[in-house]
């Protein structure tokens, strides 16, 4: 095909595209105005070097409205271009490599007679480690865990990827296999020309689009490009952040630090497993037998401390709640820091005692996380800059129902970090979702990802984009805003008794095929407890993909789901016809996040619950509320029991 050079040219072979071309290879396809003006802004602003934010809802097909201009811009204006896109969901990871792209891969061949190659890339600790595998192999191992060995093995003869998405494994003994970049020793290492880590890497330099997730993303730009590594210094990148709402919790992550209970445990188990007696202490042959038991003594006393300082937090800070922020210096004592510092000391003395390549190694990996367990620990504990950081610290409960605890510091305004490291770097950006505009504006998105107009000029169209969605709600869903219910704000269990009644008779109405969407497991246990019909009820506990696949494969049934469950979800049909919503997505107003930001937003003399709860709100609803109609034939009932949907 001839190379085109106009704007009029490129925008007329967009449509070309979507009209002829697609249908070819989509006879299920139908043309979309919206799904072209999409594409065809999205191409405008690459030629124009411009960012833009999309919201694209349901059924627009914004995948392909997106792949198809970052494609032909590649092809027709600069050879040298590799597209990103990044995903928050492995379902649209997913998607975008085994239905979208094969498309893209046809619509490339038909135009150019050429390839367009792609794959998804995870973050390194996704990948088996050979070296760690066969070093695990050589220990004494219990039967259950030669087992597992024998599986891994057996995965291993077929395996082209070596990474976990394609394996059951336990998560507790993936992480004695897996990747961990510090220790990674690459070309060192025996095993290198094997490494399936390494193979995908270098796979990457050859590919046009690379799928990967937000998460890897931020890690790559921190990392300096080295783990998504460019093809050459002079290639230009094109980033499309799909799922673009779910930056804003993932950027915080990023650019700021933590530390957890888990995190130290593991690095112990290390040096030295107790339970099983292994680890590396007892491989340094050259030690002096003195040392190696006082490195098991020390190991012994960071992990008592470990328990005792984390205990310690718990107990001061979270009874009441999962969350704390902390304003105050040594909140509680400090007692880790001086084991964690004894076991460094050792740790550098049996450095400087062995031989060993390998084994020095690995020494000096473990010092130096050590070094930063202390630096993050010291700087919660200090809380110094509280103008600029919100020190604070999280529980979690894992799988086997032990506690997590997380010292966090993160930075109040990312706007600086989002400059330095993506807005200056990055010039084409695409950020699209179905949930980014409040009231037709981006002004609330924009201010999550620090996207302000002395960043990005706010003056043409180009750079913003709201489709209006091409189903039929107004004779398709209904929605239902029962009355008398109270206020849970001010009659939190009057509410509860209320609606409990309520959901049952929504419930036996669509008999069952519903989702009861909560914003806390406090409520939606309590309702799990009061609940009476004899319909199978799917409540939150375990992963979410299981949990959807019994649903989906149960009749009549019923899902009980808290957050990620707002999103994400995909049921089309009479499988999910019902969406009830018992209480409004607000904020808890004293997340320490959440309190951060509307201090900030009040301290500048604007009303934080106008400019940051409530619209914050408004989009978590609509994600909710998204889950019900996925295809143009879906319909269904919408019930919000939260009176507060008509006062606030």
């Amino acid at each position: 095909m001839k190379f085109l050079d106009t704007k009029e040219q490129l925008l007329s072979l967009i449509e070309e595209i979507f009209i002829n071309i697609l249908p070819q290879y989509l006879p299920s396809s139908e043309i979309r105005e919206q799904q072209i003006n999409m594409a065809k802004q999205i191409l405008l602003s690459f030629i124009e070097n411009k960012k833009i934010v999309v919201e694209a809802p349901t059924g627009i097909g914004k995948s392909l409205a997106y792949l198809v201009p970052a494609v032909v811009y590649l092809k027709e204006l600069q050879k040298n271009t590799r597209i990103i896109v990044s995903t928050y969901t492995k379902t649209l990871q997913q998607q975008l490599q085994k239905k979208d792209l094969p498309l893209i891969e046809k619509i490339v061949d038909y135009l150019y007679k050429d390839k367009i190659w792609y794959t998804t890339f995870f973050g390194s600790e996704n990948y088996i480690c050979l070296f760690k595998f066969y070093e695990l192999k050589k220990d004494l191992l219990t039967q259950d865990e030669i087992l597992k060995i024998i599986n891994i093995e057996n995965w291993l003869k077929t395996t082209q990827t070596g990474c976990v998405e394609e394996i059951e494994v336990e998560q507790d003994f993936w992480h004695e296999i897996n990747r961990e970049s510090d220790l990674c020793r690459a070309k060192h290492c025996k095993f290198y020309s094997e490494c399936f880590y390494y193979k995908n890497l270098k796979q990457l330099k050859n590919m046009d689009i690379i799928i990967i997730n937000h998460h890897l993303f931020f890690a790559n730009i921190l990392a300096l490009n080295n783990l998504v590594p460019k093809r050459n210094k002079e290639t230009e990148e094109i980033i499309i952040f799909d799922e673009a709402h779910n930056l804003e919790n993932v950027i915080y992550q990023w650019f700021g630090e933590e530390i957890s209970n888990n995190q130290i445990k593991f690095l112990c188990k290390q040096v030295y497993n107790i339970k099983k007696q292994r680890g590396l202490v007892t491989k340094l042959h050259s030690l002096p037998e003195n040392l190696k038991q006082n490195i098991i003594d020390s190991v012994i006393s960071v992990l008592e401390q470990t328990e005792e300082f984390f205990a310690q937090i718990n107990l001061k800070l979270l009874q009441a709640k999962p969350e704390v922020r902390i304003f105050v210096p040594n909140i509680v004592e400090n007692t880790l820091i001086p084991e964690l510092s004894k076991l460094f000391n050792l740790l550098s003395s049996a450095k400087n005692l062995v031989s060993k390549r390998e084994e020095v190694f690995k020494l000096t990996v473990f010092t130096k996380r050590i070094v930063k367990f202390i630096k993050i620990i010291a700087m919660w504990l200090k809380c110094e800059d509280t103008k600029n950081y919100i020190y604070w610290v999280e529980k979690e409960e894992t799988k086997r129902k032990k506690l997590k605890i997380i010292l966090r510091i993160t930075p109040i305004d990312l706007t600086k970090e989002m400059q330095e490291y993506v807005y200056s770097v990055y010039d084409k950006i695409v950020f699209t979702s179905a949930t980014l505009c409040v009231n037709y504006d981006f002004k609330f998105f924009k201010s999550s990802v620090g996207l302000f107009p002395e960043i990005i000029p706010n003056s043409t169209t180009s750079n913003e984009l709201i489709l209006s969605s091409s189903f039929d709600y107004k004779n398709n869903v209904v929605i239902y805003l029962p009355e008398g219910v109270p206020n849970p704000k001010h009659e939190y269990e009057e509410f509860k008794e209320v609606i409990i009644d309520i959901i049952e008779k929504l419930i036996k109405l669509t008999e069952g095929n519903t989702f009861v969407l909560f914003t806390s497991f406090e409520l939606m246990n309590w309702v799990v407890e009061h609940f009476k019909l004899d319909y199978k009820l799917f409540v939150q506990t375990t992963s979410k993909y299981k949990l959807l696949e019994q649903y989906k494969k149960t009749e009549n049934s019923v899902l009980f789901g808290v957050n990620t469950f707002w999103q994400g979800v995909d049921i089309p049909g009479e499988k999910l016809i019902s969406i009830i919503i018992p209480k409004l997505p607000f904020d808890v107003p004293d997340h320490p996040i959440i309190e951060a930001k509307t201090e900030k937003i009040e301290s500048e003399g604007k009303d934080s619950f106008k400019e940051y709860l409530l619209p914050n709100a408004i989009l978590k609803l609509k994600q909710g509320f998204g889950r019900l109609i996925r295809r143009k034939t879906d319909w269904g009932i919408i019930s919000i029991l939260d009176p507060r949907i008509t006062t606030q």
